[in-house]
């Protein structure tokens, strides 16, 4: 992902804790939960971050009195130790020192990884699909943004830390990729595409997830947080009721744009039904071509983006297998450079080959198995 400019200072590298390693560098308190050792010793698991990562470190009894005015949101300089696993346990990163910064820490508001996308390109994109709706969809669509208030669309994020988990732009780049999956989708299929309705498909793209402006806050020092309002609802229904008095309160200029009734229902159908299961948060299966087209582009939006976060922060003991399904005979998704395997198999062919035959003996030949079963 792209990054902005270097920042007034360094922010402490935060990877693979490898034994014996150390880094000093500014990080921010993300999260701190007191708990208790088998003991009966309290500790504190603090959770410490910035763009670039994020580290969870122990705090022992004999040093809470060193973090007992420290929040979280604080700033701090640290210098970190990396040390190995007790019992079996991964290598992990201790605290050696450390010093709180001013409130106003630039650090603070530099949680969160650039989109990758830059606000120019997105809002070109936007407009693009914008103007594939028809005159009644498009006002509907404006009137809807003004109610919400366009800039905290475009301010929100997509995701606490699954998929699009960027400020600005998170949520407005991950509904522009299932606009555009879902038409391209569309298009590709002849047979069905004159009997979609495009409005519909895009309005319910753009729409999808709107909820998740109330279902998130962007905290300065901590990062994406589900908001208050999030313990008791969820992004469906809130953005079927943001659509519904956005069209409520402009019902007469709707009515003079000539926005058929049917529509505006048919987005609250799509908004409801897009996770597609009650256990993922919609109350109703997807009931039309449309609702069934919108849910695979948005699953193939956030699967993707989920996927390239997770190899892109990927520690080397997750190199290959990144996610374990619970199912059985399911397998783990795998990270293949099949380009170079097969480069490194081809120039290992070479190297063996003998100079007298030019053949490569039968106990010379090495074979590559690929996530062998």
């Amino acid at each position: 992902m792209d990054t902005a400019a270097a920042p007034p200072y360094v922010r402490a590298a935060l990877g693979f804790p490898e034994p014996g390693t150390q880094t000093v560098g500014v990080v921010c308190v993300r999260a701190r939960t007191e708990r208790t050792a088998s003991t009966g010793s309290p500790y504190l698991v603090v959770t410490l971050g910035h763009r670039d990562g994020s580290a969870t470190v122990k705090v022992w009894s004999q040093d809470l009195p060193l973090w007992a005015d420290v929040q979280e949101g604080d700033a701090l300089e640290v210098r970190l130790v990396a040390k190995a696993g007790n019992n079996g346990y991964p290598p992990e990163w201790t605290v050696q020192e450390f010093q709180r910064l001013p409130a106003d820490h630039p650090v603070r508001d530099d949680l969160l990884p650039a989109c990758p996308i830059s606000y120019e390109e997105l809002r070109a994109r936007y407009d693009a699909l914008r103007l594939l709706l028809t005159e009644p969809a498009r006002v509907l669509l404006d009137v809807v943004m003004e109610h919400v208030g366009e800039e905290a669309y475009w301010r929100a994020p997509a995701a606490e830390r699954m998929h699009h988990a960027v400020a600005p732009f998170g949520l407005v780049w991950h509904s522009i990729e299932v606009a555009e999956v879902a038409v391209a989708t569309a298009r590709a299929i002849p047979t069905y595409v004159a009997q979609l309705s495009i409005d519909a498909l895009i309005l319910g793209a753009l729409l999808h997830d709107l909820g998740k402006i109330r279902e998130y806050d962007v905290i300065p020092g901590v990062g994406i947080r589900r908001s208050v309002l999030a313990e008791s609802r969820y992004h469906t229904t809130l953005g079927i009721e943001m659509v519904a008095t956005a069209a409520a309160i402009n019902a007469a200029r709707l009515d003079a744009a000539g926005v058929p009734a049917w529509l505006i229902q048919h987005v609250y159908a799509v908004i409801e039904s897009h996770h597609a299961q009650k256990e993922w948060g919609s109350p109703s299966a997807p009931s039309s071509r449309e609702a069934w087209l919108l849910h695979l582009a948005d699953q193939t939006s956030a699967k993707l983006a989920a996927l390239t976060a997770t190899l892109e922060r990927a520690t080397p003991m997750e190199s290959e297998g990144w996610y374990r399904p619970a199912e059985p005979r399911s397998r783990p998704l795998q990270r293949f450079d099949l380009l170079e395997a097969q480069r490194t198999a081809d120039a290992d062919r070479e190297v063996l080959r003998s100079p007298d035959t030019d053949e490569a003996s039968p106990d010379d030949v090495i074979t590559i198995i690929l996530n062998a079963e």
